[in-house]
């Protein structure tokens, strides 16, 4: 008998990958199937958790003052409540470097982040393999751990790119220009003859230089792989599905040179971008940064905010600065809402890009006045191509660790992991 499409995500775990058959698992695969994405966006200096967090469990809850932007996404969403993210108490370079690792990485290794690892899973296919975007550039030298929620196994963390501009043409110019696959040709020469000289010096090293050569090489590969992609572009995706929009059909989407001035204008710029590279099947996994974790953006030009956006988490229960917060959290979840609004109109065959996505909303911290690491604010959008169970407010056991929560979102996507962070078990999410 023929398996429908939820039964085959979630009876595989892995079928959020979009392959010709899933012979291992005795299974048929539609080829036709549209692959999941999966995005992660970042909103930095937590929430007041009241104004958060939905009246209500399950699929009879409310949506809160700050959440109020979804109404029309409200079947769409899981809002995921009472998640613990390192400690009780803790501050905002450790919660945010914990976001999607489980861990901080103050002085210590953790976890790769799920948005890595997700990437390696289903994005080796995609020209780009893990798009990661942010809009503000470091505080200083020694904040950079806050500047940042993407690292790799080695603990080195995945940078984002703030230039729209730059981030698009890394994805989009020259898709399929002949003076573009030369360069690439040739730059992959180089990188072969490197490689081989390289290896050849790595015998006589030292065990902790061999694994410095070992991280080396694997850097390589990856570029390799991204140059391959260049001098021999995929002509449809795997399993062949082909997306609606031709990446080689983008140009008309090329944002300005300029970075907005606009804070709007900007963050809604790179969620275009995010989109179309999702659209266009370019990248699978997606990651921005909305403000660094220690985010001192300038919100006075909306309306009843006079205070940056640190101040305004750091309220003291001043009933002011609580309303300003309030505004300030509500206008990140409306670049979501706006981003779910275009996402739901892209068909893909019967089902949207939206229905095909799932995308991790929400903050390292909770309360940014006591920098609380409890019920941190968290929602996913999106039905993971039918894995997800959407339209509910899931209230889990106080203070259950983020990792739990993350290792289910792995799961979901199709990474086989059992444990991941400070796990402990996972969060039901079918």
């Amino acid at each position: 008998m023929k398996q429908t499409r939820r039964t085959m995500l979630r009876g595989v775990g892995g079928a959020v990958i979009c392959l010709p058959a899933l012979e291992c698992f005795g299974e048929l695969a539609d080829e036709n199937l549209p692959p999941v994405r999966f995005g992660a966006m970042f909103m930095p200096n937590g929430v007041n958790p009241p104004d958060w967090v939905p009246k209500g469990v399950g699929e009879g809850f409310e949506l809160s003052p700050i959440l109020a932007p979804l109404k029309n996404h409200r079947s769409n969403i899981t809002v995921v409540s009472n998640l613990m993210n390192e400690a009780a108490s803790s501050d905002h370079i450790r919660l945010t470097s914990a976001f999607l690792c489980g861990q901080n990485h103050v002085g210590q290794k953790s976890e790769a982040s799920i948005d890595h690892l997700i990437a390696k899973k289903i994005g080796a296919g995609s020209r780009v393999p893990h798009l990661r975007l942010g809009t503000e550039p470091p505080r200083a030298q020694g904040y950079l751990t806050c500047s940042n929620v993407s690292w790799n196994e080695n603990n080195v963390l995945l940078a984002p790119e703030l230039n729209p501009r730059v981030a698009f043409d890394r994805m989009f110019r020259d898709f399929n220009s002949p003076e573009a696959r030369r360069k690439a040709q040739s730059q992959r020469s180089i990188l072969d003859a490197v490689l081989s000289r390289s290896k050849s010096f790595s015998r006589d090293l030292s065990a902790y230089d061999k694994q410095k050569m070992d991280q080396y090489f694997s850097s390589i590969r990856e570029l390799e792989e991204q140059l391959d992609k260049i001098i021999t572009p995929p002509t449809k995706a795997a399993g062949g599905w082909t997306p609606s929009l031709s990446a080689n059909k983008t140009m008309a989407y090329r944002p300005p040179e300029e970075v907005p001035d606009n804070a709007e204008e900007y963050m809604d710029a790179l969620i275009d971008i995010m989109i179309l590279g999702m659209w266009s099947d370019t990248t699978r996994v997606t990651t921005l940064m909305m403000g660094h974790g220690l985010s001192r953006k300038n919100f006075a030009f909306l309306d009843g905010v006079n205070n940056d956006h640190h101040v305004t988490s750091h309220h003291r229960n001043n009933p002011q600065l609580l309303k300003e917060y309030e505004i300030i959290c509500r206008w990140h979840v409306q670049r979501l809402q706006r981003m779910m609004d275009k996402m739901a109109l892209i068909d893909e065959g019967g089902s949207s890009l939206l229905d095909n996505s799932l995308m991790l909303f929400g903050a390292g911290m909770s309360q940014g006045n006591t920098h609380s690491g409890s019920n941190i604010p968290i929602l996913l959008a999106g039905k993971a191509g039918g894995a997800m169970k959407t339209g509910r407010h899931l209230s889990t056991p106080t203070n259950t660790q983020h990792s739990n929560f993350l290792l289910s979102v792995l799961q979901t996507m199709g990474v086989d992991r059992e444990r991941f962070g400070k796990s402990t078990g996972t969060v039901d999410l079918s």
